[in-house]
């Protein structure tokens, strides 16, 4: 090893598949002579001098890379490096290789040179990754909302053999925005940026926002009639009131909302508002290297377009506030035909920026009694005898009785696709929906949601450049019960992406933790030529072990989700309390299994979700386990954070504070159900008393959460329960004592 070295990232280099390679070289200054090994400690008097040099003309990934390794350098080894576009006159160059055939356009490569280190990627991005996996190899670990720096990062080092990697996982992307209160719908501009910066560490490499139809973040006129008044969390509203449980929390907010749309009040400045996030969101990631879409519901619009557009019915779906193609509308109904178009041509010409547009089948499918027709049609165009009859394609969608609502909801699942896809399919020859203004290329399109025993027709249906987002179950331990979905492969070509739900929102509020389900999963797609995953998920906090697993394993296919978590929890808590750390997850992890099987709509963010419990006149036997499990969890993690590095604090108190959230939560429910026991019974002085325990036990529930807010997402959470389950216990304990 040797002083004073010199950093330089070289120009693109095109490869045998036309993809730029870009490089870092480490030089070695002669400054203060060489032969000694480096040492820069951070307490060190810095007596080297280090430059990273970069191209006259860099990319602006590039140019980020080089000020990303100046800053850690700074941080970890107090090494102050300039950047210059030409080494300096003193010094031993490590000259540029040519990578030509080396590398693709995601492989990221650290060779060690005889004075210093080359560094490359397969393009401007993937130089990026490997400044990243450097640093992480110099002890830093990323989490989602900050950097873990090791308290002593030791002399300054540089790997001393070859390390090249690329992923095997090449979808690796994020869905943002979305619209319950609880997630990344209720996150900042700055907070959007936060996370993309620090998952950009992790080397994903995708995101794509989720649109609701009756979001403000599309403005669009249909016959005459302009999108009406626009709302979020499907028109749900959280008032802050003063007696709220966490009121410092929120300010001078009057209604729970996105901070950045505080102050909106028309629904001309929402629509501003909104664009101007979804825009800033867009902007960041593709700053930081990444592939950028949108998922929208083409098939689904406000319901006051129902007054102009004749036929459509209402979507059951959270809120009721959409409307879609009826049951016995024509799929050539031609006012159909131009809402349809209008939607999706409104979407691509306000994010002309979007390089992909998801379109999404509604959740609770309808337009069904055009299946059959839409199949005749379908097989007409692309040949479809693999699939078989219409109604040999309906038995089988019948067969899969595991989904929730059973076989028969498959069904008309897959009766509702096929209407939407050969609706749209022609919708996109006709009106010329992919076209872009302007020099840019047509749009990408991905097929999102589409019923899995469809696989096979989407491969004849997407257009050129095109890819498929599945969808297959809820939870990811429900996925693995159907293997056979899974081992499908996908048709060369096309990229066929799975949804990896990290935790579901019909478990909701709980914490949950589906690694070992994923692992497997994540085992399957590899051996049949899936392409990667997008995350589905709500509260983003608690999953640190899950995404620091997934972004290992990506590359990684030996990283198991015990190897990943004890490498996040040794160097962010450090050696003595990794396995409390460990048995707390395990024992989450058991939570969530259970939960998937007889917890689907337990903790669902909605108004009866605590008032069902009441009704239920308490918890069921095995969520009573569960909760004791939670317990245990609690104390574990707690004994973790006794024999925790201070560096680990933030994380632990996270973590703990989520677990007392859950165990007081279900104390509550366990207090208001046994209520309600008390007063079938004319026990009046009994219910007073738990409803009081259910009181408390909320408010600490919601208190320890917003205690450890991460994000907005969290504080949305604690708004919701306010009014879900806060404010029932709360009205139920002053009837009780005014009856005294």
């Amino acid at each position: 090893m040797y002083r004073n070295p010199y950093l330089s990232i070289s120009k693109p280099i095109r490869h045998r598949f036309l993809q730029p390679v870009t490089c870092i070289f480490v030089v070695w200054s002669i400054l203060s002579g060489f032969g000694h090994d480096v040492t820069g400690a951070t307490n060190a008097e810095p007596t080297t001098s280090v430059a990273i040099v970069i191209a006259p003309d860099p990319t602006p990934l590039e140019n980020l890379a080089a000020r990303e390794l100046q800053r850690y350098l700074g941080i970890l080894f107090d090494i102050r490096a300039t950047l210059a576009t030409e080494p300096p006159a003193v010094g031993t160059l490590i000259r540029m290789n040519v990578l030509d055939k080396e590398l693709d356009d995601q492989a990221i490569l650290l060779r060690p040179q005889r004075r210093g280190l080359l560094i490359a990627g397969g393009s401007p991005v993937a130089t990026l990754w490997a400044v990243y996996e450097l640093v992480e190899r110099w002890g830093v670990r990323y989490l989602m909302d900050e950097d873990l720096l090791p308290d002593n990062p030791g002399p300054f080092r540089l790997p001393d053999s070859e390390i090249r990697i690329g992923p095997n996982m090449r979808t690796r992307c994020w869905r943002l925005v979305n619209d319950l209160a609880d997630g990344p719908v209720s996150w900042s501009l700055e907070e959007n940026k936060r996370f993309l910066r620090q998952i950009a560490k992790m080397k994903y490499n995708r995101v794509f926002l989720s649109f609701w139809p009756a979001q403000p973040f599309v403005h669009y006129s249909f016959r005459g009639m302009k999108k009406p008044q626009p709302s979020f969390y499907f028109g749900e509203i959280y008032p802050i009131e003063q007696d709220m449980v966490a009121r410092e929390k929120f300010g001078q907010m009057k209604v729970f909302t996105n901070p950045d749309y505080v102050g909106a009040d028309t629904p001309e400045e929402q629509v501003t508002r909104a664009t101007h996030l979804a825009k800033g969101i867009l902007a960041e990631a593709r700053r930081l290297g990444m592939e950028t879409g949108l998922a929208i519901q083409p098939f689904s619009w406000p319901k006051e377009f129902m007054a102009v557009l004749p036929g459509s019915e209402p979507v059951k779906q959270l809120g009721n506030l959409t409307a879609g193609p009826g049951e016995e509308q024509s799929m050539d109904d031609p006012l159909l035909r131009e809402m349809v178009a209008t939607i999706f041509r409104a979407y691509v010409e306000t994010y002309p920026e979007a390089d992909t547009f998801y379109v999404g089948m509604p959740e609770h499918r309808g337009w069904t009694e055009q299946a059959a027709q839409a199949y005749t049609l379908l097989d007409q165009k692309y040949d479809l005898k693999e699939l078989g009859t219409f109604e040999e394609l309906c038995a089988r969608a019948q067969a899969r009785s595991s989904f929730p609502g059973g076989g028969k909801r498959v069904e008309t699942m897959l009766k509702g696709d096929l209407a939407s896809l050969s609706f749209f399919d022609t919708l996109i020859e006709e009106k010329n929906l992919l076209k872009r203004s302007g020099e840019r290329p047509d749009v990408r399109l991905i097929y999102n949601g589409v019923v899995a025993e469809l696989f096979p027709l989407l491969a004849k249906i997407v257009p050129p450049g095109g890819e498929v987002l599945s969808f297959i179950d809820y939870t990811a331990s429900r996925q693995l019960k159907q293997r056979d979905l899974l081992r499908q492969h996908p048709p060369t070509g096309l990229p066929a992406n799975l949804i990896f739900t990290l935790a579901d929102d019909n478990v909701g509020v709980l914490p949950q933790l589906a690694t070992g389900s994923l692992h497997k999963i994540m085992q399957e797609l590899r051996a049949n030529g899936w392409s990667g995953f997008t995350t589905r998920y709500w509260t983003v906090g608690d999953l640190m072990p899950t995404v620091h697993y997934l972004a290992k394993a990506s590359w990684d296919e030996t990283v198991t989700p015990e190897s990943a978590s004890r490498d996040l929890f040794e160097h962010a808590l450090g050696a003595g309390s990794v396995e409390p750390a460990m048995r707390a997850l395990a024992l989450i992890e058991q939570i969530t299994k259970g939960l998937d099987d007889y917890g689907l709509g337990f903790g669902f963010p909605v108004p009866s979700m605590m008032t069902k419990h009441y009704r239920a006149q308490g918890l069921s036997d095995a969520i009573r386990a569960d909760h004791q499990r939670y317990r245990d969890a609690l104390a574990a993690m707690r004994t973790a954070r006794e024999g925790s590095r201070p560096a680990g604090y933030r994380l632990l108190d996270y973590l703990i504070g989520r677990l007392k959230f859950a165990v007081r939560y279900l104390d509550a429910a366990e207090a208001f159900g046994a209520t309600a026991r008390a007063e079938e019974k004319g026990l009046q002085g009994e219910a007073s008393w738990h409803v009081e325990n259910a009181c408390n036990a909320i408010q600490e529930a919601l208190q320890a959460w917003a205690d450890v807010a991460m994000d907005h997402g969290d504080l949305g959470a604690v708004a919701l329960m306010n009014k879900y389950c806060y404010r029932p216990i709360r009205d139920k304990r002053d009837e009780l004592r005014a009856r005294r």
